[in-house]
Parts: C-alpha cells; sequence; structure tokens
C-alpha cells in the first residue's frame, strides 16, 4: 500500500472537511514515521499530536515529536528570583502540566504516548526560544514574534514516500476534536510540490538539531519523561484509543435543511405525501427528499423506502448521502444487475412483515425498478407495512419501458428532477405527473443563483460567466446538414397537427445532430479557450464520441493533465484503486487537482458531485435543454474555494443564405430561434449578462439578415 496510493486533497480546514478521518486517520494508517513540530507543551496540545495514531502504534511506528514551553511573566519573574537554570523551571512545569489531563480523551491519547515513549517509539525534544539577553521568551512573546504559529507534520512510510502538512492549528480550543485547523498538504513525489515537502522537512530538522537562531532544543526533561513513564499502560489496548474515532464519527453534525427545502418538504406533505420537487442541479434536492423520507420514517411504524436512480454509480452517491444525513434505518439492500438482490429483498420484506426490522431502504435503477423481478417482489408481499417511493431523475420514467414501475403500491411518492418536462414526449410528461401528484414545490436555477443563502451569506448557487461562441459549418457540412434537411421539409409542411410536426422537427433534429456536434471549426475555438485559461484547472470539456481522440490530442499538444470520462470506465469497486470504482478513483484524483481536465462523452450530466468544477466547456450539445441544464449544474455547485464558474457554449448558427428556399429557412429559423431562447435564458443570470446577452443578439440579428 503506502502512502502513494491515498488520494489526498491539497488544503484541509475543519470547517469543511472531517480532518480526522479524512486525513489524520488514513495517512498515519501507511505511515512508518510521524514527525510533528506541535506548538506549546500542553496535554490538549500533546493530544492533537496523538490524533488518529492507533493503528501507526499497532504497526510499530516511530514518532518524534517538538514542543515549546508555555511560560507566563510570573514563570519568567520565577526564574530570574530563583536564580534557577530555566531548564530545571521548564521541566517542572512541564511534568506539572501531565496532572492536568481532563477529560478522558486527552487522558487516553497522553497514555498512549506514555507507552511510546516507555517502549521506545516516541522522542521528545523541547525548543526554548531565548531573548538577546538570555532569557526564555513568554507565550506572548513567542506569539507575537509568530514562533511556533504554523505548525508542521511530517510522515514518512515504508517506501520513503513522505506526505507533508504545515498550517495553522488552534490548540486552546474546548476539546481537541473540535479545534480549528487549516493546513496545505505537500507529496514528496509530485514534481511540483516536493520542494514545499523540503522546506517542511528542513524547518522541522532545524528546530530538532537546535541550529534554528536563538532557540535551544534540549532532550525531554527527566521530570516529564517520569511522569509520562509512570502514566504508561502496560498494554497499549487497554487504552482503546479506536473507540474515540468511532465515537466522534457517530456524533457528526446533523445536516440542517435551509429554509426552501423545508418549505418544499411542507408541500409535499400537503399533497397527501405525494408530488414532484422541480429544482436547479446543486440545490440539495437529495436532503430535501431525505428530509421528506425522515418525516416518514418519524411517523410510521414500518416503512420500505424505494429509492431508484438512473445510474448503478448513483446509488452509492445516495447511500453516502444517507449516511451524511443521518437517517435511521435497519437495513439497506443494493439492487441492480450484477449484484445478487433478489433472495436478499424477499427475504428481508419478510422481516419487515414480521417486524423483525422496522425501516429498509433499498437503493435501486430505473432499469432494475422497473423489471418484472422487482414488481413481482414488491406486489407479492402481504402489505403489512407502507412503503415509499424516491423517483432521481424522475423524467425518465415517463418513458414506455420505465413507466411500467409505477405501480398503485406506493404509498407516498416522490419525484425530483431539475427538469421533469420529457424532451418531445408530452404522453410520457404527463404520465408522471399524473402518478406523483404534479409539481408541489420548485427552485430554479435563476433563484439558486439569485436568492442570497442566510446562512452563508452568499448566493445558494455559484454565480457564472457565460461565454457563448458561435461558428459556422464548412462548405462541405453545410452541404451535407442541408441535404439532410430537405427531405423533411415537405413532411413538416403537409403534417396534420401540431403533434406531428413536433415527431418530424425531433427527426430533423436528430438528423442533423452529428453534422453540428462534430463540426470541425469548433476545435479551433476549443484552442482559443484552453490557452485563455492560463492555468487551466478544474475543467470539464463535453464532447461526443467523434470528438473525443481529436480533442484529447489538443489537451495532450497543451501539456494538460487530463483523462476520459466515459461509459468504458467501470462503476464497481476495484483493490487497483483503494476499493473505488474507477470513474470515482477519477473523481478524487481531478478533485484534488492530479486531474486537470476531465473529458466527458456521454457522463458527468446527471447526479455526480464535482463542486469542485469551476469551468465547462460545450464542445456539443444534443439541444436538449435538460442535458444543458444538468451539465452547467456541474460546475456551479457551491464549494469553499470557487467564487465564480465560466461556462464556455460552442454553438453551431445555421447559415441561412437569401438562396436557400422559403420553407427551409423558415423551418431553420423556427429551430434556431428555439435554442436562442435557451441560450438567452442562461446568459440572463449571468454575471457578464450584458455581454453575452449582446452577442446572442448580434448573432440572431445576422440570421435574419441573411449575413451567415
Amino acid at each position: 500500500m503506502g502512502l502513494k496510493t491515498i488520494l489526498l486533497k491539497r488544503t484541509y480546514s475543519s470547517d469543511c472537511d472531517d480532518i480526522l478521518h479524512d486525513f489524520y486517520i488514513p495517512v498515519l494508517n501507511e505511515s512508518t514515521e510521524y514527525y510533528r513540530l506541535a506548538g506549546f507543551f500542553s496535554s490538549t496540545s500533546l493530544a492533537i499530536a496523538a490524533k488518529g495514531i492507533s493503528t501507526f502504534i499497532r504497526n510499530k511506528g516511530i514518532i518524534k515529536l517538538i514542543v515549546c514551553p508555555k511560560l507566563t511573566k510570573d514563570d519568567l519573574n520565577a526564574i530570574i528570583e530563583a536564580k534557577e537554570h530555566p531548564e530545571n523551571y521548564i521541566g517542572k512545569k512541564m511534568s506539572q502540566e501531565l496532572n492536568k489531563l481532563g477529560e478522558d480523551f486527552i487522558r487516553d491519547h497522553i497514555f498512549a504516548l506514555g507507552w511510546m515513549v516507555a517502549n521506545n517509539k516516541l522522542e521528545i525534544r523541547v525548543a526554548i526560544p531565548y531573548n538577546e539577553n538570555g532569557f526564555p521568551l513568554k507565550q506572548d512573546e513567542l506569539q507575537i514574534k509568530g514562533i511556533f504559529h504554523q505548525k508542521v507534520g511530517i510522515m514518512k512510510d515504508s517506501e520513503g514516500n513522505i506526505v507533508t502538512f504545515s498550517g495553522s492549528i488552534n490548540e486552546t480550543a474546548s476539546g481537541w476534536l473540535n479545534n480549528v485547523e487549516e493546513f496545505k498538504v505537500f507529496r514528496s513525489w509530485i514534481e511540483e510540490e516536493k520542494d514545499y515537502a523540503k522546506s517542511d522537512i528542513e524547518k522541522f530538522y532545524r528546530f530538532w538539531n537546535g541550529s534554528s537562531q536563538q532557540v535551544k532544543t534540549i532532550s525531554l526533561p527527566h521530570a516529564v519523561k517520569k511522569k509520562l513513564l509512570e502514566i504508561a499502560p502496560k498494554d497499549i489496548e487497554d487504552i482503546q484509543l479506536d473507540r474515540w474515532y468511532e465515537k466522534t464519527k457517530r456524533k457528526k453534525k446533523k445536516i440542517e435543511l435551509y429554509k426552501y427545502q423545508k418549505d418544499a418538504i411542507d408541500a409535499w406533505l400537503k399533497n397527501n405525501s405525494s408530488g414532484i420537487f422541480e429544482m436547479a442541479t446543486g440545490t440539495g434536492k437529495t436532503f430535501t427528499a431525505l428530509g421528506c423520507a425522515n418525516k416518514i420514517f418519524e411517523d410510521e411504524s414500518k416503512v420500505l423506502l424505494i429509492i431508484t436512480c438512473s445510474y448503478q454509480h448513483l446509488t452509492n452517491q445516495w447511500k453516502n448521502e444517507i449516511k451524511k444525513f443521518g437517517i435511521e434505518y435497519d437495513n439497506l439492500i443494493l439492487a441492480y444487475s450484477g449484484v445478487q438482490w433478489k433472495d436478499k429483498f424477499a427475504n428481508s420484506l419478510i422481516d419487515l412483515e414480521l417486524g423483525y426490522i422496522k425501516k429498509l431502504i433499498v437503493l435501486t435503477t430505473h432499469r432494475t425498478f422497473s423489471s418484472d423481478d422487482f414488481i413481482r417482489i414488491i406486489q407479492r408481499n402481504k402489505r403489512k407495512f407502507n412503503i415509499m417511493l424516491i423517483a432521481d431523475e424522475v423524467h425518465w420514467l415517463g418513458a414506455k419501458k420505465s413507466r411500467k414501475g409505477l405501480i398503485k403500491e406506493y404509498d407516498f411518492r416522490l419525484g425530483l428532477s431539475a427538469t421533469p418536462q420529457r424532451w418531445f414526449d408530452s404522453i410520457g410528461t404527463q404520465k408522471i405527473y399524473d402518478y406523483f401528484g404534479g409539481i408541489v414545490y420548485e427552485f430554479s436555477l435563476k433563484d439558486a443563483i439569485t436568492k442570497i443563502n442566510p446562512s452563508i451569506g452568499k448566493t445558494y448557487l455559484t454565480p457564472y460567466r457565460y461565454k457563448p461562441k458561435f461558428v459556422s459549418l464548412t462548405e462541405e457540412e453545410l452541404e451535407e446538414y442541408l441535404d439532410k434537411t430537405r427531405t423533411i421539409v415537405v413532411k413538416y409542411f403537409t403534417a396534420k397537427n401540431s403533434e406531428e410536426k413536433d415527431e418530424i422537427l425531433e427527426n430533423l433534429l436528430f438528423a442533423r445532430a452529428n453534422i453540428i456536434k462534430n463540426a470541425k471549426r469548433k476545435y479551433d475555438v476549443l484552442k482559443k479557450i484552453l490557452k485563455k485559461l492560463n492555468p487551466i484547472k478544474y475543467t470539464l470539456i463535453y464532447c461526443t464520441p467523434q470528438q473525443i481522440d481529436e480533442i484529447m490530442r489538443i489537451i495532450s499538444k497543451e501539456g494538460i493533465n487530463s483523462h476520459r470520462f466515459t461509459m468504458e470506465e467501470s462503476t464497481k469497486p476495484d483493490k487497483k484503486y483503494n476499493g473505488l470504482s474507477e470513474r470515482d478513483y477519477l473523481l478524487k484524483k481531478f478533485a484534488i487537482g492530479e486531474y486537470q481536465v476531465l473529458v466527458a462523452m456521454k457522463c458527468l450530466d446527471e447526479g455526480i458531485d464535482v463542486p469542485q468544477a469551476r469551468a465547462a466547456i460545450l464542445m456539443a450539445s444534443s439541444g436538449n435543454s435538460r442535458e444543458y441544464i444538468q451539465r452547467i449544474g456541474r460546475v456551479i455547485r457551491r464549494y469553499s474555494s470557487k467564487s465564480e464558474a465560466t461556462i464556455y457554449d460552442i454553438i453551431v448558427a445555421p447559415s441561412l443564405d437569401k438562396n436557400l428556399p422559403h420553407e427551409l429557412k423558415e423551418l431553420e429559423w423556427k429551430i434556431f430561434e428555439k435554442e436562442l431562447k435557451r441560450y438567452k435564458e442562461i446568459a440572463e443570470i449571468a454575471v457578464n449578462n450584458a455581454d453575452a446577452l449582446k452577442l446572442i443578439s448580434d448573432i440572431k440579428n445576422k440570421m435574419k439578415e441573411g449575413k451567415l
């Protein structure tokens, strides 16, 4: 294994990260040596330095710890008046500090350090900064000078790989589990990070070796070592440090819903616990839905909760969100092709009927949800419990094959979608609305971009700049495009009704789609965008199968570290990826900045969370407004270090040459006008709305004048 196998972020902050479980424990689990510049000597600071070391101890790891005495004005006066050697006084002072162990978790970690001293696994040195008069600096003087404000930690594995971290840690916070931490992480095997890691190591050794100016480093005073040996347990297992880590996991703060989410839940309950939430991507549909489920779990004695998603990997995302939300359940089953789910599901339903379990959750895919086997298992139970259905991306269930899963057995029904209307399928849309009870709450993209979230003082979603880039077809592409269009024109104008015209329009869109999506001049625009995005990072590029090879070639030529994100990448956990699926592994590497760009083909649309993404380049769009909105939604989710996002939309403007037949020109204008309306809606709420709207207006006028 080793440190190279861990996916680390570049920065960690306790206000948005679970530092204990996301950093300390996994990194120390893979380390054999741990060096720490810990700051002021106190029982709390020692406990902080020992955070997450239980497995490290079992792995026979070695620690080197540097501490600094915390001296007051009274301490300094005592040293001067008693004419006692400062080091003797400091030894007594530090020894007394070990009598103030306070809370049990601090005591247990000090005992663990005592055991390490007794077993030659821990060496502590004391760094004493002196002033020009030869006296130790007081605590307030050290703070003014900034000495020991920056804490440094170094972890090393058996292969010599090193991870360092440096930053600020508030060691006076109440309880070491709640101390405020913010630090940067550097890895010795990453070219652009290794110099920073080297700097951290050099800083540690300057203090360790006593070579830092006006700082004297001494071995741990005898009195302190004696005290640590006295409190050391004979057997490290007697302490059971792991219990504190599990306890903190269980005590993690529950998700607090926003007012609009609570309003949505109320609206759903008032509609007989049925309805659809039409909420923009990134506005918390999942947690809002879980709020509804939690309410049903509280009110009903026995409940089966079915959550159906569009893709397998999204079931795992829901599983993680359920855990984060804190819903209490007795059993959770994943039900989709490739896993043995049928017997588990059937047996769990029997347990639910008999009362052996009270709350059962099944996470499935739309395909399995609509299968005969799944429907049969649901329908054959004796109904001694209530069933709730949450349909994520509910628009998919309007398809003819999928909607057979919408059976009467579901007592409580909730559909989720940013865009529940199906594209060119009014019948499927109506079926969804009728089954779920219509839209009961709406929170639009405009709401999320313009309304202020009072808890953070910012809008719910990240403001964005919209940069449409219009290109034209080559002569060859235009000729092919017009040939395909002419064959449909006659049918359109002889259609009997609007429904038939819609169907013909849809066929036309599909017929012309490949030519427009893969227009060659888009590559020139892409090259210009990549040169402007300097440095390029956290960028998503959406493309077609025909474009992906050329895009990867262009990106590689620019020296950009990137990866494909397609249907080819596995969604199943694999040891090769540290127990993650290949897709999740790629997303993590993107999140920590190792991949600057992900090139997505038929993926990264629905439901996948990549909040770090700051820019999207839309090389191809199907014309389906739902897909379009979802792709934009990937880059405007809120993230701690993201203040603004950018969306580059490469659009083919059809030629309305004066030589075109009137019927063809009219049809082309009808189609493109519909698309311009969508672009305008996105532009209107952009940060640069004036510029974006002018571009759209200019292109519209040129088309009308036949100048394209």
